[in-house]
């Protein structure tokens, strides 16, 4: 399997926005990343993550953006789910952070750092889930309720005991009680 790096995601995400433009989308497509890929490109968490986790933003959904991404990969030689809304399962909301990439045809933001927290508790799976779980809640500042309080809203109903957890875990190894 191949792993993408910082520079393969944003060489996927250009092509994907000159396929978008070359198709004349409008308006403005706008998808919102999660997962590996945020913690990739925003705080080099790790080198490399498998896909790009995606959420459309907006009422357009999201089928032009799959048919470009199909055609990226294509072009790229890439997976054909290169680009996909797999982690739909651990979001709660959707609250569009930091911009990625601007393009006249594609605005491509990242979630929150609150919000990617609480995806990650929620999921909770594996080592590479807590390491990055660790790097975002470095980037979080305030108190354990202060930060708890910031993340609560976007854990997924049903999840919130493990996410607290595994929240109490995280705090307790790198803030101390």
């Amino acid at each position: 399997m191949r792993l993408l790096s910082r520079d393969d995601i944003l060489e996927a995400l250009e092509a994907l926005a000159r396929e978008l433009e070359a198709t004349g989308v409008e308006p403005r497509e706008e998808i919102v990343l999660a997962g590996g890929a945020a913690l990739v490109l925003l705080f080099n968490a790790r080198d490399a993550t498998r896909d790009v986790d995606a959420f459309p933003v907006g009422s357009t959904g999201f089928a032009a953006v799959r048919r470009a991404a199909q055609r990226v990969a294509a072009i790229l030689g890439l997976p054909d789910d290169w680009l996909n809304d797999g982690a739909k399962g651990y979001l709660n909301g959707l609250l569009p952070g930091q911009v990625v990439l601007e393009r006249p045809a594609l605005l491509v933001r990242a979630l929150v750092p609150q919000q990617l927290l609480a995806m990650k508790l929620s999921a909770w799976r594996d080592d590479v889930d807590i390491a990055d779980a660790r790097r975002l809640l470095a980037e979080i500042p305030g108190t354990r309720t202060e930060v708890w309080n910031l993340v609560e809203p976007f854990l997924v109903p049903g999840r919130g005991l493990k996410a607290n957890y595994a929240f109490d875990d995280l705090w307790e190894t790198e803030r101390g009680s």
